[in-house]
């Protein structure tokens, strides 16, 4: 039996509607619509309709009991169930045959022509207005006649003194007025039968989706309905990504019951073995657990804290490498190249296990909190990440967009011609600098031919997929934090050379105990050699190289290359007039050519302040982010503003830095050292070696403040003077040194009478006493490192001057500590 309810928003009418359809499980749409229905702005003046006092008559319709009020029907709503009557008859289906004819599309083989079935079932809803102010006291016809002609009148003479309210009367159909199809929970759920014989088909090797589908059909039509003609549902007819989805599951349960349980216990007792040095958790499946795995050495530890404060990366490394278990990795973008930095494998791939391993990741580090995490499009991780880190946001990685991108577009399904451009103005989109730059470039491509002609399948996915979330992945409305380390030194070609995971690729078809054995034995090792050998053979290249300017030195060998390029440019090009924006405080500058021809430009260029970083108009910065050549011609025009006048956190950023010089002892590093020395067992000693590759050492350091220099007549840049000894600089650095380390002891020293916590000053007497005993090694090491002679192997030649190292060796940094006075 049908259902009536009444309610006085339509919010409540669209909330109810919701819950029906949940409840049952059947979607139900409209087929007729009363344009008055939705007219927000009705008055009584405007409609003459006839006016009812009880309503009983319709038939389908929800009736309406006397109450004494008079009404009047506004608007009257007819939704059918989604399973109801084809509304698309042929000359509308042979239109759409047409169309997709003319755009060159192949014809789609449906399995199902159609999922209508005629089912009756309406849910009917009417509009009314009702008039309180003329209620009747008797129920007579003469008082209903008499109350007519008042409110008519009214109506008439004074419409604002009439008093009304809008309701809406719904009539529900009831569960047996649908035919034809099932309804309730699990009505469109795959039968039982047919996802057997997927499973079996996926058991027996069957891996293409395609051939599943052909052969589920045959069993469906020859096999369930012999005799019959099967029903056009969905319980034997599933889509193509329900049958993938099956696959997937079966293909996970596989390897799952591949897992080797002894081997994966076996590895995490080795790395209990080596900890503290690893941090790791495992936990394996059970009947109210699912399966959880994280894990980080000491190195990748560090380089969270040195390059993961403000950005990171989210790579779902199984998507890529097509390992069947949800393997990501935690990265960092390095001043030479994109590191994983942990690693995570869960058991399924929801929002909720991603968070959960985020969540470790970030116990292991006490006030970690990236403000942005790079991931690809995908709503299950945007929302496990902005969970997982409060005030965080989830932006998309430039590579995985266009990536994205290259595949939808080439998708011959959709049959779109010329890629190449569309691509190139949706990459103008991405990459404008200001917002001017970014509207104009929208407007391009919505006056393209694909937005205005026919192509109606690209205008709404990228209208709603990536122009609603532009502030994730354009530069002219994301952060420019986020813009620097994307792009900084050639950021987009780091991720393309890591996200592909060649390596890895090779197995994908191992268990997670040898997946796990070939991460953490070979593949992240070779990351971390890599990273070390970079910034190992800039630091020979280009390190204290006397033809490269100071402010260039200790910086990658790409920073450097493309810089001296720009430089070169600056000064083969003399017809370039640099002029003042603004105020000279403001650090703005207009470049432009002295020659006026249709091609000439100028540039603004600004150094930016504290909070604002240095920009360009020019490609070059946009690509790169590093000094263009016109910053090159303000460095050489305007000798007070230098690189040292640069926003101080785009100039002093790690990755702008050698490893060598982003390597200093932070205080998060000494309190996590000295934290690991006090929880050490006082029944072994301890004796801390070091483990690294032999390295080769500079004696010499960079001076603080390097700044660049111009010769005003010969203009060309002038290089630090050879009279200045290598050794000199040497006893500067080291003097400077000793100067801030005496400061801060000072400083402790001052601090120290204000505390007033016992608990507090025994801490810190504990520390100290680490510290003495560190520094009285360091002094054995500087006493030793003086009587070793330098051989040849200690040599390295650079830009023709002979500079002596010394090689460390692997000696003890600390020998001995008084364990009994460290606590546990």
């Amino acid at each position: 039996m049908s259902d009536e309810a009444v309610f006085e928003t339509i919010e409540e009418v669209n909330k109810h509607i919701s819950h029906v359809e949940e409840s049952t499980c059947v979607k139900y749409i409209s087929y007729r619509v009363d344009k008055r229905f939705n007219d927000q702005g009705w008055k009584p003046q405007d409609h003459k309709n006839r006016l009812y006092w009880e309503w009983k008559y319709g038939k389908g319709t929800p009736s309406i009991p006397f109450d004494g009020i008079p009404f009047m029907f506004i608007g009257h709503k007819l939704m059918g169930c989604h399973r109801g009557r084809a509304k698309c008859g042929f000359k509308k289906r042979q239109e759409l045959e047409d169309q997709r004819e003319k755009d060159g599309k192949e014809k789609r083989n449906l399995l199902l022509k159609t999922k209508k079935v005629a089912c009756p079932a309406v849910f009917t809803i009417s509009r009314i207005v009702k008039f309180p102010g003329f209620k009747l006291e008797k129920d007579t016809s003469r008082l209903r006649r008499v109350m007519s002609i008042s409110i008519k009148q009214a109506l008439q003479t004074d419409p604002a003194s009439v008093q009304w309210k809008i309701q809406y009367f719904l009539k529900i159909p009831s569960v047996t007025d649908h035919k034809g199809h099932p309804i309730g929970k699990g009505a469109d759920q795959m039968d039982d039968r047919v996802k057997g014989y997927i499973r079996a088909l996926v058991q027996q090797g069957v891996r293409k989706v395609k051939e599943v589908k052909n052969q589920m059909v045959q069993y469906v039509r020859t096999e369930l309905f012999r005799d019959t003609t099967p029903p056009p549902l969905r319980r034997f007819f599933p889509t193509e990504k329900t049958i993938h989805a099956v696959m997937a599951q079966v293909i996970a349960e596989e390897h799952y019951s591949k897992i080797d349980l002894v081997n994966l216990l076996t590895l995490a007792e080795n790395w209990k073995a080596e900890a503290p040095r690893i941090n790791f958790l495992l936990r394996v499946q059970s009947e109210s657990e699912n399966l959880l795995l994280c894990y980080q050495t000491d190195w990748q530890r560090r380089l969270l804290r040195q390059y993961g404060k403000e950005v990171c990366f989210l790579d779902a490394a199984y998507k890529r490498t097509r390992f069947p278990l949800p393997l990501f990795f935690l990265c960092v973008r390095t001043n030479v190249s994109v590191v994983p930095v942990g690693l995570f494998v869960v058991q399924s791939r929801n929002a909720e296990a991603l968070g959960e391993a985020l969540g470790v990741f970030r116990q292991w580090h006490r006030g970690w909190s990236p403000a942005y995490i790079l991931t690809e499009h995908c709503p299950v991780e945007m929302k496990a990440v902005e969970a997982a880190f409060t005030g965080a946001q989830a932006v998309f990685s430039d590579h995985l967009r266009e990536r994205t991108w290259t595949k939808w577009l080439s998708n011959r399904s959709r049959a779109i011609t010329n890629q190449e451009g569309i691509f190139d103005m949706m990459k103008a989109i991405a990459g404008s600098l200001t917002r001017k730059q970014h509207q104009e470039a929208v407007e391009l491509l919505q006056q393209s031919p694909i937005w205005l002609e026919k192509r109606q399948l690209f205008k709404n996915w990228f209208t709603n997929k990536w122009l609603s979330e532009e502030k994730r992945w354009a530069n002219a409305v994301r952060v420019d934090i986020v813009n620097f380390v994307s792009m900084v030194n050639g950021g987009l070609e780091m991720q393309s050379d890591f996200f592909t995971h060649n390596n890895m690729k090779v197995h994908k078809k191992d268990t997670l105990s040898q997946m796990l054995q070939f991460l953490v034995d070979d593949y992240f090792p070779q990351m971390h050699q890599r990273y070390t050998d970079l910034n190992s053979q800039s630091s020979g290249e280009y390190s204290l190289n006397p033809t490269v300017p100071p402010f260039l030195w200790h910086r990658p060998w790409s920073v450097v290359a493309l810089v001296m390029d720009n430089m070169s440019a600056a000064l083969q090009d003399p017809d370039i007039v640099v002029e003042q924006a603004s105020d000279a405080a403001d650090g703005t500058f207009r470049v432009k050519s002295r020659a006026e021809t249709t091609a000439a430009r100028s540039y603004t260029v600004s150094f930016g302040s504290e909070s604002t970083w240095p920009s360009c108009e020019c490609e070059v910065w946009r690509d790169q982010r590093l000094p263009c050549e016109h910053f090159c011609h303000v460095f050489r025009s305007e000798p007070n503003w230098t690189w040292e006048h640069l926003c101080p956190k785009y100039r002093d950023h790690p990755l702008l830095r050698l490893h060598s010089q982003t390597t200093h002892t932070t205080t998060e590093e000494m309190e996590e050292t000295l934290n690991g020395l006090m929880h050490l067992s006082p029944a072994s000693p301890v004796s801390l070696q070091w483990d690294g590759p032999e390295e080769t050492v500079p004696l010499v350091q960079t001076p603080q403040t390097p700044q660049l220099q111009l010769h005003s007549i010969h203009t060309q840049w002038v290089a630090p003077q050879a009279s200045q000894g290598l050794r000199e600089r040497e006893e500067l650095q080291k003097e400077e040194l000793q100067r801030e380390c005496v400061a801060k002891l000072k400083s402790i020293m001052e601090n120290v009478s204000g505390i007033n916590d016992i608990d507090h000053l025994q801490e810190l007497r504990q520390k100290l006493d680490v510290l003495q005993a560190q520094s009285e090694a360091m002094v054995v090491q500087k006493d030793a490192s003086v009587k070793t002679v330098p051989t040849s192997k200690g040599k390295r030649k650079r830009a023709g001057m002979e500079i002596i190292v010394a090689m460390p060796k692997r000696i003890k940094v600390l020998s001995r500590v008084d364990v009994e006075n460290v606590q546990k």
